[in-house]
């Protein structure tokens, strides 16, 4: 789903135990773990992100610091609705959505 408004950031994502979460323009793909499962909002999964990458960016200087900083500033331009970023999910056991108007399925 493209994320283009502070409207699409309140639609739901159900992921579950098996889903990956992949956010191409901030590079970011987020792993499924055992029992992992949760239900959320757009806007939630890029606080769950920026929460990870502030804890990892804590204790790194020069471009992994610089990187960081650019994941953050994008985060916070796509909550502001200057940027738009497409997040999509791929589970094989198709147990996973976004639930939208917007969202696309594929199968």
């Amino acid at each position: 789903m493209v994320i283009s408004s502070a409207e699409d950031l309140n639609a739901i994502v159900v992921r579950s135990s098996l889903g990956t979460i992949e956010i191409p323009e901030l590079g970011v793909s987020v792993e499924p773990k055992k029992g992992d499962a949760f239900i959320s909002t757009v806007e939630g999964v890029l606080k769950r992100v920026e929460g990870v990458v502030k804890m990892l960016s804590r204790d790194v200087e020069g471009a992994r610091k610089k990187r960081a900083d650019a994941v953050l500033n994008r985060i916070e331009e796509i909550k502001s609705g200057e940027a738009s970023m497409t997040l999509i999910i791929d589970d094989p056991a198709g147990n996973s959505a976004i639930i939208s108007d917007k969202a696309k399925t594929f199968l």
